[in-house]
């Protein structure tokens, strides 16, 4: 006899009501239960003690089920306790098959009675879950961030983000039920459009507000002619400057290495002189000129600076990325007065916006 369909306390409901003189009908309408399951639930109870004469109360053991008759486990409590032993073992062992399971614990049982077993114990067979690998770099910059920023008024913070969308198509596998003769049921058809087309979407809001957003495309070849030429104006303003402080720098590195070996420097404007310099690849050609230029300037800083007067100590929140985190882009942000906090590589568990 089993009375494993529904859960204890469902049992107590259906069966106190029923003795209660709530008719098998009303209680199927309102349960679930069925009249023929309430009347076989009844016989059981008297069958295990219990009696409304002296109690009204059904105890949980009037409701659990039983042992069966039938053909016993062909594992016994030692083996049992040796394959959940192997199975829970280390991340390898958890990716054993039922034979190998099996065939490792030294129990002389088939694959079948395992998997029955650790079933019923309520392990499943799924897929990993994900998460950030982390090193222990990363793992002391995220304490350490999180340590400092414990007590921080997190509502004056501008959440901003990138995320990659794709138009049409959808990422990963997808997996729909259906039976053998329905592979060309409409619900079960997957279209594969051509010409798929992925971009980069930017966006930013705070606790107070939503801000802007921007769609990136490709950048266009009188764009890029565009970019050449300011860099190269940047550059011309601040060549001099950088190239007296390289002399003092070079001239102090050169004292007393007269005599010995090597070529003597010279002179040349490049990134680690201070120029201003594109980097030739980056996710979705996004680099810190663009970024500064489409977003910092026309889109985020004004929405910031607007922010600011109702809520003095807004901050900017970025994340490490090379276009967020380039020096280039520290002077804009000094320029507008602007706060900026970076995250901690690898924390989407943290951010705000990565749920979003």
């Amino acid at each position: 006899m089993s009375l494993i369909n529904y859960d204890i306390g469902v049992h107590v409901q259906a069966l106190s009501l029923f003795e209660y003189g709530v008719s098998a009908k009303e209680i199927e309408k309102w349960i679930g239960v069925s009249v023929s399951s309430l009347k076989r639930w009844k016989r059981v109870l008297r069958q295990r003690g219990f009696d409304p004469q002296v109690s009204s109360y059904i105890l949980a053991q009037y409701v659990t089920d039983v042992l069966r008759s039938g053909r016993p486990s062909a594992l016994y409590d030692e083996a049992q306790k040796t394959i959940i032993k192997l199975l829970e073992k280390n991340s390898s062992t958890r990716q054993y098959s039922t034979a190998e399971l099996a065939h490792k614990s030294g129990t002389s049982v088939s694959p079948n009675t395992v998997w029955r077993f650790i079933k019923k114990k309520g392990y499943r067979s799924v897929k990993h879950t994900v998460k950030p690998a982390l090193t222990k770099e990363m793992k002391q910059k995220r304490l350490d961030f999180c340590l400092k920023y414990r007590n921080f008024d997190w509502r004056d913070v501008i959440w901003t983000d990138e995320t990659s969308v794709v138009l049409g198509h959808r990422r990963g596998r997808v997996r729909v039920w259906r039976r053998p003769d329905e592979r060309d049921n409409i619900h079960c058809i997957r279209r594969r459009w051509k010409g798929v087309k992925e971009f980069m979407f930017w966006g930013c809001f705070s606790y107070y507000k939503k801000g802007p957003c921007h769609i990136w495309k490709d950048e266009t070849i009188a764009e890029k002619k565009a970019a050449i030429k300011d860099l190269e104006a940047r550059n011309a303003v601040i060549e001099e400057t950088n190239r007296r402080m390289w002399e003092i720098t070079s001239g102090v590195q050169r004292i007393g290495l007269r005599n010995k070996p090597g070529t003597k420097p010279k002179w040349k404007h490049t990134k680690e002189n201070g120029a201003f310099v594109r980097t030739k690849s980056s996710k979705g050609g996004i680099d810190w000129y663009r970024y500064q230029e489409v977003i910092l300037k026309k889109k985020l800083l004004p929405f910031a600076k607007r922010h600011t007067l109702s809520y003095p100590n807004t901050i900017v929140q970025e994340d490490g990325a090379s276009c967020h985190a380039s020096d280039y882009n520290k002077p804009v942000f000094d320029l507008w007065q602007i706060k900026k906090l970076l995250w901690p590589g690898n924390s989407p568990d943290l951010n705000a916006i990565e749920p979003t």
